[in-house]
């Protein structure tokens, strides 16, 4: 097993719950996971981000509440799974070339560190993975367009947004930062980090908020 991956019961260890609780996130989508015949293993980085963050509290938000709960910049970042709802997350490994064609696409906008940068955050650009938001009439396209392998760890995360929802996020994105997703939303993908330097990014974008 590659040494950035863990076993089920590695990760129960350091989140201090049981195995079978592990296998229920993973089985949530609240941590990624990567199958190994019939055994799972969950990226060390996905465990330390989700062992900073408080447990699950409430029931996650639909995509529309997810979504006006970023507009207003009232997200909880330690609670981040009630927001998981906003997208629907896909992995791929993909060539720069092809990745820049899909950022320049009118119903697309970068997240993550990227767009942390472009809001004015300390953050060094030297990371491999990118986040970018996309609408479903935009994903559905975009295998006709581009080279897009599905990747469990890929560095590549399309965060796919229903399309009755897209304008809304499209409309906050222009407001904001003229092809940067929302500041809150910026902040909830930059909790999935692994990195503390990440997360206090995050707690500043949401006070930039309110």
């Amino acid at each position: 097993m590659p040494s950035d991956l863990l076993s089920l019961a590695e990760a129960s260890r350091l989140l201090g719950i049981s195995v079978e609780r592990v296998r229920q996130l993973v089985v949530a989508g609240d941590i990624p996971g990567v199958r190994f015949g019939n055994a799972w293993a969950v990226p060390l980085q996905a465990v330390s981000a989700r062992g900073h963050s408080a447990s699950r509290q409430g029931r996650p938000l639909s995509v529309a509440r997810a979504w006006e709960a970023i507009a207003s910049g009232d997200v909880d970042l330690s609670n981040r799974s009630r927001y998981r709802n906003r997208a629907d997350i896909q992995r791929f490994a993909i060539g720069r070339a092809d990745l820049d064609y899909v950022i320049e696409q009118s119903e697309s906008v970068q997240s993550g560190v990227k767009a942390a940068i472009a809001y004015g955050e300390p953050l060094s650009d030297d990371v491999r993975t990118s986040d970018v938001y996309v609408s479903r009439v935009l994903m559905d396209l975009l295998p006709r367009s581009v080279a897009l392998a599905p990747d469990p760890l890929g560095d590549v995360a399309l965060r796919v947004v229903p399309q009755p929802v897209w304008e809304v996020v499209a409309q906050q994105s222009f407001d904001e930062g003229h092809g940067f997703a929302p500041r809150a939303a910026v902040a909830l993908d930059l909790m999935e980090s692994g990195d503390p330097r990440h997360w206090a990014a995050a707690e500043r974008l949401v006070g930039a908020d309110g």
